[in-house]
């Protein structure tokens, strides 16, 4: 599956084409999301819920627009050689992240990010649906990893796909990529291997009925 058009530089791999994706995400803990309109989204120790106004405590998840361009760079850019390898499929260098953080604001159909105190600290991007099926990636601050931002970024993404008419959000995953195959896993994705990845369909219907972020 093809992502939305337009380029990004030539030594990164962006989300598109099922012979050079590959993602970096966390497990799924401790974090529950409502079933709303992901706009702001408050989340706390084993639930969530939606506010009017954002907490700056607690962490919470806003859709992201090119305003957060510098924010989403530097989170990416902080990605450490092994994290970038698993998201971009090599250790790209800053400038490379730099130019596909720029594209990615432009260019995804949807972006939400998780926020601590104002500091973005987790991104979920999905790329333009074809045939009902969108891709998506994720990139998680190495100090938030394994507290529940992984699964409330996708139940995010989840609620603006049923939104839009996507039947599908498709994470092509590497095979030791174990914290994203769980994700997967309870998220009901249905796997195919492809060469070293793994496929994961998630049907967007199921995945609502499922409360993936509980």
């Amino acid at each position: 599956m093809n992502p939305q058009d337009g380029s990004v530089a030539a030594e990164l791999r962006r989300p598109g084409n099922p012979e050079d994706t590959a993602m970096q995400a966390i497990s799924a803990e401790g974090t529950s999301l409502v079933r709303a309109d992901p706009s702001v989204v408050e989340l706390s120790s084993g639930s969530a819920s939606r506010k009017p106004s954002v907490s700056a405590t607690r962490p919470y998840i806003l859709r992201l627009d090119s305003e957060h361009e510098a924010q989403l760079s530097a989170l990416l850019c902080g990605l450490d050689k092994s994290a970038r390898t698993c998201r971009f499929g090599h250790p790209a260098s800053d400038a490379c992240v730099q130019s596909y953080a720029k594209e990615a604001v432009a260019g995804a159909a949807y972006m939400a990010g998780a926020f601590d105190a104002g500091q973005l600290i987790g991104v979920i991007e999905v790329f333009a649906a074809r045939d009902g099926v969108a891709e998506v990636a994720f990139a998680i601050d190495a100090d938030w990893r394994r507290q529940g931002l992984g699964s409330a970024l996708l139940e995010a993404a989840t609620r603006w796909a049923e939104q839009a008419g996507v039947a599908t959000l498709r994470m092509v995953i590497s095979r030791n990529n174990w914290p994203m195959r769980q994700l997967a896993h309870k998220a009901g994705a249905r796997l195919d291997l492809y060469l070293d990845e793994i496929f994961a369909d998630v049907s967007v219907t199921k995945a609502a009925s499922l409360d993936i972020a509980a």
